[in-house]
């Protein structure tokens, strides 16, 4: 990997992930301050506020992981990307205090549009780092913790909707249980397994981001939602318990 395919920007190993930080505020203010022009209640900030405390814990475990493998990750194009995309996890948070459904000034449609704006980023920022041979630590850590952070506070938002039942929480907390429970048994002694390829979780994941999509926006409506959500539940929970026995050794 040639310097020159980096962007020049290596942080310090304490407070690492300062930087980050930065990049993130800017258009996460800027986002908000949209999201308050097109009719977006003065109490959606309180949900910002929830989604970027989400969305910092995200940058903060990523920064930290890269930071044991390298003292100076460098911050990329594709990581910028990745920082956008946790920059939506934020303003996405707005809607677990306002309806995503039914915003003021007829922009029932914003939640749903974050969420697509997210999507659409977790497709770019891993082609652009391979496309600039720029591939990090960093920017895949960035990539997985801000992925299951936005699981989460999607999933919650679609259930403080009512577009979806509030098992689907199980969708968005399986992945932090599962973290959780891998690092409790290393800091125990006790060994943990790496994961072999499976050809389902892909599926599995694209229909979860599809499911929960169509949870924040306007159509099909709470029903459909409710009754698509409930059933994206069943293999996504399974395929994280079958994970979690493979992890720990017991299948």
């Amino acid at each position: 990997m040639a310097p020159t395919d980096r962007v020049a920007c290596r942080f310090p190993i304490a407070g690492g992930w300062l930087p980050l930080v930065a990049l993130w505020a800017v258009p996460t203010g800027l986002g908000a301050a949209g999201l308050l022009a097109v009719g977006l209640p003065t109490v959606g900030l309180g949900g910002v506020a929830l989604g970027g405390a989400v969305a910092l814990a995200a940058i903060r475990v990523a920064a930290g992981r890269a930071r044991e493998s390298d003292g100076g990750e460098p911050v990329t194009a594709a990581t910028a990307v990745t920082i956008l995309r946790a920059s939506a996890l934020a303003l996405l948070g707005a809607y677990l205090v306002v309806d995503p459904t039914a915003t003021a000034g007829g922009n029932g449609g914003l939640a749903g549009g974050l969420f697509a704006l997210y999507a659409g980023g977790d497709a770019t920022d891993g082609a652009v780092a391979r496309a600039t041979d720029a591939v990090t630590e960093l920017g895949a850590e960035l990539d997985v913790e801000v992925d299951g952070a936005t699981v989460l506070v999607g999933a919650a938002v679609a259930v403080v909707a009512g577009a979806a039942p509030v098992a689907f929480l199980a969708v968005g907390l399986a992945r932090p249980v599962f973290a959780y429970g891998l690092r409790r048994r290393r800091r125990r002694g006790l060994p943990t397994h790496e994961l072999r390829p499976s050809r389902l979780r892909r599926p599995i994941g694209a229909a979860t981001m599809l499911a929960t999509w169509l949870a924040l926006s306007p159509v099909p409506g709470a029903g459909a939602s409710r009754l698509f959500t409930a059933a994206v539940t069943v293999p996504v929970v399974a395929s994280f318990v079958r994970d979690w026995l493979v992890a720990s050794g017991r299948l």
